[in-house]
């Protein structure tokens, strides 16, 4: 599963601007073949992308988020990023368990042609959904769960509060419904952490950190972003503090000593703690870890 904090979107039209994303403090990048590019540019920045790929591989994780499944363009676009070596895709516009059914079966044919270990439906390759309409929102528990190479949801407010015909508000009560709602689709389908959507006002930096801390009081684990000038902010955000980790490693520390004891419940703190708490307190301590 996966442990990224931020997600930062760079257009696939110069190459040196992904080569600059690469290198700031992202923990990946998301080289963008939709909504950065004309129609009259797709050809070309698929081949910027794929120069890309191949140039700067294995410097951090790189996901390519593809033409929806409405265009002529997607299967082009997974094809190569998978012949590239991308760590992922993400998918705008998904809305159903049957898209991502029929999107992640191609996946799996493009890698078993390339390498057969892949047959069996295993593989570092991920697909992310991105959810930004109602329908998605709707059928969002199938959708994280239609297939094993969905790693993670991620959420798209905007074309979410476009396609409802809803406000978008400092305070965000109106995201409330579908942000839990993916939340709780993602830890029943067993997969990632879900990823919340971009801050597009890149001139109010208090906005940006009462957004990103909402989605993570919610159960988000990390957020895409659009300029690099928010990356320390969400970065911080979604990393747990030092007296998190402390108390953490505290808790592991002590529980796993009373658990050789044949003890399932102890006090640490003042606090109590049984196997949830311990669980969370093991999760804090392997994302530092990582």
């Amino acid at each position: 599963m996966s442990v990224l904090r931020s997600y930062l979107f760079v257009p696939a039209r110069q190459l040196s601007m992904i080569r600059k994303a690469i290198q700031s403090e992202a923990d990946c990048i998301i080289i963008d073949l939709e909504d950065a590019v004309v129609t009259a540019e797709k050809e070309s920045a698929r081949e910027i992308m794929i120069y890309t790929l191949q140039e700067l591989k294995g410097a951090k994780p790189i996901y390519v988020r593809i033409n929806d499944t409405s265009t002529p363009f997607w299967e082009e676009d997974i094809t190569s990023s998978i012949l590239n070596g991308a760590s992922g895709v993400v998918v705008p516009k998904s809305e159903s368990k049957e898209q991502m059914i029929h999107l992640c079966e191609r996946v799996v044919k493009w890698l078993s042609s390339e390498n057969a270990a892949y047959a069996d439906g295993t593989s570092p390759f991920d697909v992310i959904p991105l959810i930004e309409t109602a329908k998605g929102v709707q059928h969002v528990d199938e959708i994280a769960g239609a297939h094993s190479f969905i790693s993670n949801l991620a959420f798209g407010s905007i074309d979410y509060s476009l396609d409802i015909g809803c406000e978008l508000t400092p305070e965000g009560k109106e995201l409330i419904y579908p942000l839990s709602k993916i939340v709780v689709a993602s830890r029943a389908a067993e997969i990632g952490g879900p990823i919340d959507a971009v801050y597009p006002d890149l001139s109010n930096h208090t906005g940006l950190v009462e957004e990103a801390k909402r989605s993570k009081n919610l159960g988000f684990k990390g957020k895409l972003i659009i300029h690099p000038k928010q990356l320390e902010a969400v970065n911080q955000l979604f990393a747990p503090s030092e007296r998190e980790v402390q108390q953490a490693r505290e808790i592991v520390d002590e529980f796993e000593k009373a658990e050789l004891s044949g003890k399932a419940s102890i006090t640490v703190d003042g606090r109590l703690v049984d196997y949830p708490v311990y669980k969370k307190a093991k999760e804090i301590v392997s994302l530092v870890n990582y």
